[in-house]
């Protein structure tokens, strides 16, 4: 049997990496999961309102977070709910989310026609799948841990280096911080860390599946 040329094996591999790293918490990102969230950490209180006043108002910065709105959603009156400094920041997040959304989705086809190519050779197709899942499962376990001990200076990081310096620094109080405060990033953080490493984990005993479908098929390269 002739084997697909390895860079097929590289970019299968390098693909369902990052499709189990983006898709989970990019979904996660949806009206009834931060409604939870906020419920829980009382943001309708903090505006002196009910929750589905918040709900009807974070659903419309959801919808321009993925479509590149203007983010002027209103909370009980004609002026938006974020000022000029927290839209443009939450134009930039927009603009980060389109390009990971973006690249989930090429990564997703790009994992149906590799893994296509690579059907007759299940124990290899198996291995990568294994060492993908297993390394992304590890990476994901550390820096969950990492977000759980130390969430404030690690939540920086990911801010400094994906943000313009000084655009996502607001004033203690601000409507953005309100609507969306640290408790509430705390816990989104470690769910999104939690489906990271339980589909990293499917991922890895598919692999372990295949890996042992047919033993001796292949030569020991592993992509």
């Amino acid at each position: 049997m002739e084997r697909a040329p390895w860079p097929i094996g590289l970019v299968f591999g390098v693909s369902v990496a990052v499709v189990v790293t983006l898709v989970g918490p990019l979904l996660l990102f949806n009206p009834w999961f931060t409604s939870g969230l906020q419920s829980r950490h009382e943001v309708a209180g903090s505006f002196d309102t009910d929750q589905p006043e918040i709900d009807r108002v974070t659903t419309e910065i959801l919808r321009d977070l993925y479509v590149g709105g203007s983010f002027e959603a209103s909370l009980g009156g004609d002026a938006p709910l974020l000022d000029a400094n927290e839209r443009s920041h939450m134009s930039d997040v927009s603009r980060l989310v389109q390009l990971l959304a973006g690249v989930a989705v090429v990564s997703l086809v790009v994992v149906g026609v590799t893994g296509a190519w690579l059907r007759r050779e299940p124990q290899r197709r198996g291995r990568i799948l294994l060492v993908a899942g297993g390394s992304i499962g590890v990476i994901a376990i550390v820096l969950a841990g990492t977000f759980a001990v130390a969430f404030e200076p690690a939540f920086l990081v990911f801010h400094q280096l994906f943000f313009p310096p000084g655009t996502y620094l607001f004033e203690t109080g601000s409507e953005l911080l309100l609507l969306f405060p640290q408790g509430f990033w705390f816990d989104a953080a470690l769910v999104a860390g939690v489906v990271i490493i339980l589909s990293a984990l499917v991922v890895s005993l598919l692999g372990l599946r295949g890996w042992r479908r047919r033993p001796g098929d292949v030569g020991p390269s592993l992509i």
